[in-house]
Formats: C-alpha cells, structure tokens, sequence
C-alpha cells in the first residue's frame, strides 16, 4: 500500500482528494489566483498565454498600476504622518466667572527705615549733571575677571537712562529681605479704594487679596484665589459688572522707574500667576475708564500634532510660582535657573530656588554682566527655556476693548466736594463683560485613520477597481506562497535525511576459487536493505547492472526503470522487478 503524503497535493488528474489539497508548484498556484481574483486585470495575464505580446503588455500595464497605486499610498502616509491640524472655532454662551483683577501702583517704601537713603541717592542721579556725568563715569558691565564686558546700544537717551535706573533699583530692592520684612508694612485698601461695587453690591473685605510687587508696591487682587466665592456674571453690561473709584497719588512715585501717572491694572483668570510688568495697562486719572470683557478658549491637541503640556508636570522645569501651568511661569522658572546655575545668583524680580539669594554688588560683582548675557540670549530664543516650555494644551485669555470719558463732569464736581488738584489724583474705572458669549478655537487632525483608510480605499478602486476583499485575497497569496515555500524545503531537508539513515551494507560471498581448474569470478555484492517499515515514503531502485539509489521524500514521483531491479518488501528480501513495474 502505497503512504499517503504528509501535505497532499491538488491532484490535477483527479482521483482521491486528501483533507487539505494544496498547489503541487507555483505556476499552478498563480494560474489558480489570476483566473479566480476579483481584481481587474489579472486574468488578462494568464488568458492570452498563446499570445506573449499581450502577455507581456498586460504584465507591464499591471506593474505599473501597482506602482502607482504604492506611490499614491506613500503620498497619502507622508501626509498622515505630518499630523497636520485644522483650527475650528464655534460659539458658546452660558454664565461666565468673573475674571480676578490686580489694581498697583500705591507706594510702600517711601515710609520704611534703611531703603530712603539709597532711593534718595537715586532720586538725586535725576538731575541732568548728574546723569550726564554718572553715564560718562559709569564703568562698563563686566565679568568679575573683568576680561569680558557687556555693551549695548539704545535708541534714546532717555532708554538708557531708564534701564541704568532699572538696574541699580534691582541692586538695591535686593537687599531689601535683609534690611525689613515688606509685609509686615502693608496698605489700607482705604488708600488706594475710594469705591467698590460688583453687580450693585458693594464690595466686601473678603473679596480682595493684598500682596507686594517690586516695582507697582502695593497691590490688590479682587476676585481670585485665596477671596470669597468666585463671582459670577449673568449678563453682560456696566450695571453688571466692577465699578472703582481709585487714588492715582502722582507725587510718591520714583522717577523713571514708573513715568506714568495712574493705576497700573491687570484682568486674568483665577488661578494665573499675574505678570504685572508684561501684561499690565494703566488707568488715567482725571476720567472715567471703561474696560468690555470677551474672553477666547483654545483648546491644543498635543502628542502627535504638537507639543503641549495639560498640567505641566511632565515639563522639565519646575515652576517657581504656586499656581497653574501658563508658558510666561515656565520660561521665568527656567531663566532665574539658570540665573542660579550660570551666575551664582537670582534675578529679583523672579521668585528663588530654594537655598539660592538675589544678586548684589556686595556678593556678586559681575552679576550684571552675566544677566544681561543670559537676558540677551532668552529674547533671541538662543536659551533652551522655549525648548523646554510648551504651551498648555488648554488655555483661555480676555480680549479688553476700553473707551474713556472726561469724569466727574463739572455739575458732578459740586457732589465729590473736590477741588481740582483732588480730581487729577482719582479715576473711575468700570469693569464688565460686552456678552457671555465666548469663542472656542479646537485644534483637530486633517487626517484621522477613518480618512485615511477612506483614501487609501479610493486609490485601490481607481487603479484596480476592487474591495477589502480583494485585498484579503492577496494576503492569502502571499501567505500560500510563504506556506509552499515551507513545504518545498521540508522536503529537501527530509530527503538528505533519509539518505543519511539508509546508508546501504555491502555484504560479499566468498572469494572465487578454481573449479575444475578454472578460475571463477567473483559475482558482485548486493546491498541489504533496511525494511519497508523504516522507509516510510522511500523509493529504492537498485539495478542488477549497477548500483542506483533513489530518496523520493513525502510524495510520489514517478521512476523510469532501465533494467531489471530489486524491490524490498516486507520481509526484508529483494523481489525482482520487471522493468517499468512502479512497485508496490
């Protein structure tokens, strides 16, 4: 009985059919795959085989709709993986919390013992002989080997002399921790509040923070953090939103470090660290400021499609400031880092590390050197605080639009009891959203994975006019060709193994010797064979005339006998075959 094979093969003869019928080679295979795909063109390469021009034009024209389908697929994952984004932008309207607001610009220092000699020295540089001599005189900003200076030019006389005063009141507010406690001298609201009314009511002392700036002094938050319930804005309008009445004093001011007359204000939302000096506007005295509110919503998309930062724990600096992630907090933290890092101390109007100190003349002399190098450096975008602060991937900021009127008018005069150097010292201020309504701009990708298999799944139908299923349909050519090349070198490998195994014994009969008196010669030696049992799939054809050796492995083929040969059975003896007898 012949062995059944390991993988049966489709028998294209017909005849018994094994369990699972695979191609005998590739050529059948590929004929099997053009005549039954539902792509288009396929069956035009195996049709005209009598035909080999056709043959051939159509193999080309199949090739190049392959490569330009591949190409257009590459066009479309080039783009996908730009990760472009689109901004939308809708409207909402709904009750708005009222932004915080900082009112500065009050004096602190002009009463505290140990800072008015040095402010005084300062007040006394205003002068034009002494300006002009103390620029003159004034040595350059140089490292502390003195081997590197610091030189830069400005527009005006008038620049320069404010950023020389800017940097000598930073020196001196410097050591300022060491001489009081700033806040043990803190203001009366009552000094700079005259009025206070939010949506009619008046204002409450817990409706307002104070805390120090720098350079504004005394400052005073309303509506944020640390205050009372947030409040809330139902509708729009001046009757519905913060009316003041505040003192702008114009006499205790220091020259040239603030040159406007008024109240310095900012509008931010709760939980922003306010930037007095990048984002403040000043209120005039003398009339009546009227600030319209509409706020803005952006919305990032980060990972991907930018880079951004949702709360700002994954950014590689730490924040100075206890607040909320903004970019302006990151970029400050990292600057008066490096500040630290590179000139042995901190820049003053930023908070410090811990275990780090303000810089000073007395500790550190060629700290101006090293600012002014590193300042330069952040504005050019040189310092790597840009690469190391995203932004935030929600942010949401006002847009002020303020108009102004003469304030109080000449009958009102007569009510404020106020004579005129009175009125030049006060100003009036209303507060208030112009609508609830808000814009929201979202970031959102060009191109998702559903547009994108879409696309991919138009170019298929235009070069080749077929669907998924088409593409199973190669998935499982390329996965029978994986399985027949498997399969074609199993069996070479089982073969040089049987081969090893069935090494034939040669065994010979007794020398020849003479009979009456001729000299025999000796037949020749036959090979014994192993039993039928242990050739599983083995073919052997041994030829009287000469030995010949045959492994045929896992399948059937067929074998032209040239002479009469020996076939193992069984029992382990030859059994003589006629010629053309395929065995057993």
């Amino acid at each position: 009985v012949k062995p059944r094979p390991l993988f049966p093969m489709a028998n294209p003869k017909g005849g018994d059919e094994g369990l699972i019928e695979f191609y005998s080679s590739f050529k059948d295979m590929f004929e099997f795959f053009c005549k039954n795909t539902t792509i288009h063109g396929t069956i035009r390469l195996v049709c005209s085989s009598s035909n080999r021009m056709k043959t051939a034009f159509w193999t080309l024209l199949f090739l190049a709709s392959f490569g330009m389908l591949y190409w257009q697929f590459a066009l479309l994952f080039s783009q996908y993986w730009t990760y472009p984004v689109v901004m939308t932008m809708s409207m909402h309207s709904e009750p708005k919390m009222f932004p915080s607001s900082i009112w500065g610009g009050l004096p602190w220092f002009h009463h505290i013992s140990g800072v008015g000699p040095w402010l005084n020295w300062m007040r006394n540089f205003i002068s034009a002989d002494a300006l002009i001599s103390s620029l003159l005189f004034f040595s350059p900003q140089c490292n502390a080997t003195g081997g590197n200076c610091f030189y830069k030019a400005y527009s005006s006389g008038v620049d320069t002399i404010q950023e020389w005063y800017r940097f000598h009141y930073m020196n001196i507010m410097s050591q300022l921790p060491l001489i009081i406690n700033i806040s043990s001298h803190e203001e009366h609201i009552q000094n700079l509040v005259y009025s206070c009314q939010y949506d009619g009511e008046p204002c409450r002392e817990s409706d307002y923070i104070h805390f120090h700036h720098q350079v504004y002094g005394s400052c005073y938050t309303f509506n944020s953090e640390g205050t009372d319930l947030f409040w809330k804005a139902t509708k729009p309008g001046i009757s519905y939103g913060l009316s003041l009445i505040l003192k702008a004093d114009q006499n205790d001011r220091l020259p040239l470090l603030s040159t406007v007359a008024g109240v310095q204000v900012m509008i931010h939302n709760h939980n922003q660290t306010p930037f007095l000096e990048h984002e403040w506007f000043d209120i005039r005295p003398g009339i009546v400021t009227n600030i319209g509110i509409r706020q803005d919503e952006v919305h990032r998309l980060g990972g991907n499609y930018g880079k951004c930062t949702v709360d700002g724990e994954d950014v590689g600096v730490k924040l100075l400031y206890n607040s909320s992630y903004t970019l302006q907090a990151c970029l400050h933290s990292c600057f008066q880092d490096k500040m630290v890092e590179r000139c042995g101390c901190g820049y003053y109007y930023y908070p410090l590390p811990p275990g780090a100190e303000y810089c000073n003349y007395n500790k550190h002399p060629g700290w101006g050197h090293c600012f002014y190098q590193l300042y330069n450096r952040l504005a050019d975008h040189h310092l790597s605080c840009f690469a190391k602060c995203p932004k935030p991937c929600w942010e949401s900021w006002y847009k002020l639009s303020a108009g102004t009127a003469k304030w109080p008018s000449t009958k009102s005069q007569v009510e404020y009891r106020a004579n005129v150097d009175t009125l030049r010292d006060i100003a009036k201020v209303n507060i208030f959203y112009q609508q609830l309504n808000y814009r929201s701009v979202d970031e959102s990708p060009v191109y998702t994975v559903n547009l994108l298999l879409s696309n991919m799944g138009s170019q298929w139908s235009l070069w080749f006019g077929s669907s998924v299923l088409s593409v199973v349909e190669m998935f499982e050519l390329l996965l029978d060709i994986m399985v027949l090349s498997l399969i074609f070198c199993y069996r070479r490998v089982k073969a040089k193994k049987t081969l090893k195994m069935a090494q034939p014994l040669a065994i010979s009969k007794p020398q020849g010797h003479e009979r009456r008196g001729r000299k025999e010669t000796p037949k020749q030696s036959y090979p014994i064979y192993p039993e039928y049992g242990k050739l599983q799939r083995t073919l052997e054809c041994v030829s009287v005339s000469r030995v010949c050796y045959i492994a045929l492995a896992l399948y059937s083929t067929t074998c032209i006998y040239t002479d009469t040969l020996m076939y193992p059975t069984r029992s382990g003896k030859p059994r003589l075959l006629s010629p053309g007898f395929d065995g057993p």
